[in-house]
């Protein structure tokens, strides 16, 4: 099994299906993404918690280019186009964490929309 899928079943067990059933880690980012939106909606705490954990791992040396990319713009790049979800950034992600993604956030908001999410982060 890849180290990606392990790490993937190890924070998001209740995700089962969906990781063995993804045929590559970019494919598993996309549908982790479509699903993290809903556990936003619905306040499914654990599955957030979950993808940030995987998303950290991701980021790390020890998951690779792949998965690093995969999360880069699978979920990273795409996070940003609910603006809903901007308030939820100063729990989701530490102040060094934030600036770290700004460049994968920068791919789908203009300057301006990079700016008004900034100031949204930091007015905590």
């Amino acid at each position: 099994m890849s180290t990606w899928r392990r790490k993937a079943l190890e924070f998001l067990p209740q995700f089962r299906v969906e990781i063995e059933g993804a045929d590559t880690v970019g494919y598993l980012w996309v549908e982790i993404s479509s699903s993290f939106y809903h556990a936003v909606e619905s306040g499914d705490q654990n599955f957030i918690d979950g993808t940030l954990k995987y998303l950290i791992w991701s980021l790390s040396d020890n998951s690779g280019e792949e998965a690093k990319q995969a999360v880069s713009c699978g979920f990273l790049e795409d996070i940003t186009s609910n603006r809903k979800h901007w308030q939820y950034f100063s729990s989701w992600f530490t102040k060094a964490q934030f600036e770290q993604y700004k460049g994968s956030f920068m791919y789908a908001l203009s300057d301006k929309e990079l700016k008004e999410l900034t100031d949204v982060f930091y007015a905590r």
